[in-house]
């Protein structure tokens, strides 16, 4: 394998490139059109991953793509790109600027590398396995809260929870934890990276949201995990949390099916 420092060290360049070409349509008089799962994409997510796909094309012939809006590319070769040009859209179109581009690195399905770029608030998370997580070249650690009633936690968009009947979820965390505020999308996350949050829940996402973020956690000393507690990128549901935090949410959801 190639070296991963040297890798990251692309990728991140890549991906704060593309992140600019994103900020760059922020706050701007924009089409706004519907996909077929009724989610919203911009020019900005269009052009954003247009450009990533072919910096990565170029820099890294031999490896396959994943990206949200433009699918698959060699998605079956042993090192496999995710691109999420713009997550948080609706952050995005609304004018809110707690929006990223993701960039993850598979090898053989699993996450070895991520970048999360949040343009609006000059702040770029990096990792790779096994050389940590970085915040604008500064290491970050997750929380070593242990119990749900001292936490401060993120919860997904209530909208998301209605969708994937997980409401009761949803209500179970807010009253069980210290404080439950709506930190959502890839900021959420961030918070939780850098120790701001103790724990990040969502109850609806893609691979291309998640496979970044279960590296980056992993690497700043945390967890991820899917609501039935399964290491993976491939649910429908993504929590990140400090290590000593997990059983306790594993504990409040399985309680909250049980309602």
């Amino acid at each position: 394998m190639e070296n991963l420092t040297e890798i990251l060290d692309a990728a991140t360049e890549i991906a704060q490139q593309g992140s600019e070409m994103a900020l760059s349509y922020f706050r701007k008089a924009i089409l706004i059109e519907i996909k077929e799962n009724l989610t919203p994409v911009t020019i900005a997510d269009k052009k954003t991953e247009e450009f990533m796909r072919k910096e990565l094309i170029q820099a890294f012939p031999g490896f396959g793509i994943l990206g949200e809006e433009f699918g698959e590319e060699s998605a079956n070769n042993e090192y496999v790109w995710t691109i999420d040009p713009i997550d948080g859209t609706r952050s995005f179109i609304r004018g809110i600027p707690l929006f990223g581009t993701l960039l993850g690195l598979l090898r053989n399905g699993e996450p070895i590398l991520g970048v999360m770029v949040l343009p609006g608030l000059k702040e770029t998370y990096s990792a790779a396995k096994g050389l940590g997580t970085y915040c604008n070249g500064h290491q970050v650690h997750t929380t070593p809260v242990s119990h749900l009633d001292t936490s401060s936690i993120g919860l997904g968009d209530a909208y998301a929870f209605r969708e994937t009947g997980t409401e009761n979820i949803f209500n179970h965390l807010s009253k069980t934890c210290e404080l439950a505020r709506g930190y959502t999308d890839c900021f959420g996350h961030a918070l939780v990276l850098r120790g701001a949050l103790d724990a990040m829940v969502d109850p609806l996402v893609s691979i291309w949201d998640v496979a970044p973020l279960a590296i980056l956690a992993e690497e700043a000393g945390g967890e991820y995990f899917s609501f039935e507690g399964e290491k993976t990128i491939r649910s429908k549901s993504f929590v990140t949390c400090g290590p000593k935090l997990k059983e306790d949410v594993l504990a409040a959801i399985a309680k909250s099916k049980l309602k």
